[in-house]
C-alpha cells in the first residue's frame, strides 16, 4: 500500500503541476457540520492529517462531523475516528467524481469532479473542491446559463467566466480558498451534467480571455438580463471601472425576464423615504414625484441626485429584480415596473442567447458587449 501511495502522490504531483487548478469554496457561509461524500465514480483516497484512512468507491461512504476549533472526527467503512485537522479526499484519476450533501444542516447531494479538502473553523466545516480551470467552467456554464443555448453563447459564457476566475482568483485568499461557488463569485452548483455542447464551448475557446490594452484581465460582469439597456457600474457600486460603458441592448427586451412588476403598500413606500432620506414629503411636488416618476433609462438616483437616494437601495428595500424601474399609482397602490434582472453591468445573458440564435458568433458576441477589450490566448497568470 505504501509503494501505491508513493506512486499515487508522484503522478499526482506531476499532474498538478501541469494542471491550472482553482480552489472552490462550497457554500463557505453555511455552517455545515456534518457533511458525507458518497457514490464516487472511481476510487478516492481518504487521507486525515498524516494517515490513510481508506478508499472511497461506489459502495462506501465517508462522513466528516465538525467537533469545535481545529477538531474533527470521520466515519469510514462503520468506524467512527476522533480528533483530526484536516482530511483529504483524492481522486486517483482525472474525469472523476463523487457526490457531496450534509445532514447538519440538510443538503441535497451533488456532483463535483477534482478533489476536496475539509478543515475545521471556528463554528462549521470548510469544505474546498480543487479543480481543474476547464472542468470548473463546465460547471459553472451549466449553473448560470442552464441547458438548450446555442455552442456560441456558451462559448460567451466560456471565455468570460474564464477571465473573471482568472481575474478575481484572489478574491477569498485570506479564507483559504480562491473563489466560492455562490452567485457572489460565480454559480457553480455541481459538474456539469448535461448537454456536451458545454464542454466543446469550453475546450474550443480553450485559453481564451478578455484583456485590456494593457493586457491585464478584463471586468468580465455578468447578469441575467439588462432591460434593454446595460448598467453603469458606478450606479451599482460607486465607483467607475474602465471600459465598462453602457450599452443599448435590443436583443434582450422580449425575453422572459425583460419586464417585471411589483406593488407596493403607498405608507410603506413614503415611510421607507422619509424615515431613511428625510425625503420632503412637506412639498408637493416632491410628494407628486415620488408617486409618479417615469424612467426611460438607467439611472445612478431616484427622480434626481438632490434628493439623494440611490436607485440601488430601493431594489435592496424592496427585494427587486433590478434598479431599473418607474414609478406610478395605480388602484391605490405603488406600481414599480421594472425592466431586467440583476444589476445590469457587462454581458446581458439573455441578449447573448438571442444574438447566438440570430447566428452571430461568440466573438461578436463579446464584442457586442465588450468593444473596449480584446480576445486573447491567455497572458502570464501573474497578470
Amino acid at each position: 500500500m505504501f509503494r501505491f501511495l508513493l506512486l499515487f502522490f508522484c503522478l499526482y504531483a506531476s499532474w498538478f503541476c501541469s494542471a491550472q487548478n482553482l480552489r472552490i469554496g462550497i457554500a463557505p457561509t453555511k455552517k455545515y457540520l456534518r457533511v458525507k461524500f458518497s457514490n464516487a465514480s472511481a476510487p478516492y483516497l481518504v487521507l486525515a492529517d498524516t494517515a490513510f484512512i481508506g478508499t472511497l468507491n461506489s459502495t462506501n461512504s465517508l462522513e466528516v462531523i465538525w467537533i469545535e476549533k481545529g477538531k474533527m472526527d470521520l466515519v469510514f467503512g462503520g468506524v467512527r475516528r476522533n480528533g483530526f485537522k484536516n482530511v483529504k479526499v483524492l481522486a486517483t484519476n482525472s474525469g472523476q467524481f463523487l457526490e457531496l450533501s450534509a445532514s447538519i444542516p440538510q443538503v441535497k447531494p451533488r456532483a463535483f469532479e477534482g478533489d476536496f479538502e475539509i478543515t475545521p473553523l471556528l463554528d462549521r466545516l470548510l469544505v474546498v473542491n480543487d479543480v481543474d480551470l476547464e472542468t470548473y467552467l463546465e460547471g459553472v456554464i451549466e449553473s448560470e446559463g442552464g441547458e438548450g443555448q446555442k455552442k456560441e453563447y456558451y462559448k460567451v459564457q466560456a471565455v468570460i467566466s474564464r477571465t473573471f476566475a482568472l481575474k478575481s482568483k484572489t478574491k477569498h485568499e485570506q479564507e483559504g480558498f480562491n473563489l466560492c461557488n455562490q452567485v457572489h463569485c460565480q454559480a457553480y452548483l455541481h459538474k456539469r451534467n448535461g448537454s456536451s455542447i458545454i464542454d466543446s464551448a469550453v475546450l474550443e475557446t480553450k485559453h481564451q480571455v478578455l484583456t485590456g490594452m494593457d493586457g491585464a484581465f478584463a471586468p468580465t460582469f455578468f447578469s441575467a438580463n439588462c432591460g434593454g439597456e446595460t448598467c453603469d457600474p458606478s450606479f451599482i457600486w460607486n465607483e467607475r471601472i474602465t471600459g465598462l460603458d453602457p450599452v443599448l441592448d435590443t436583443f434582450c427586451v422580449k425575453t422572459k425576464q425583460a419586464r417585471w412588476i411589483k406593488k407596493i403598500d403607498p405608507t410603506d413606500w413614503k415611510t421607507f423615504f422619509v424615515e431613511k432620506y428625510t425625503f420632503p414629503v412637506e412639498d408637493s411636488i416632491s410628494y407628486q414625484l415620488l408617486f409618479d416618476a417615469p424612467l426611460n433609462h438607467r439611472k445612478a438616483f431616484f427622480i434626481h441626485p438632490g434628493y439623494g437616494v440611490p436607485m440601488r437601495d430601493i431594489r435592496e428595500k424592496f427585494d427587486l429584480k433590478s434598479s431599473f424601474f418607474s414609478v406610478s399609482m395605480e388602484e391605490n397602490l405603488v406600481v414599480l415596473k421594472g425592466r431586467g434582472y440583476g444589476h445590469g453591468v457587462g454581458l446581458c445573458q439573455e441578449g447573448a442567447m438571442v444574438m447566438a440564435k440570430k447566428g452571430f458568433d461568440y466573438t461578436q458576441i463579446l464584442g457586442y458587449y465588450f468593444p473596449l477589450f480584446n480576445l486573447v490566448i491567455q497572458p502570464e497568470l501573474s497578470r
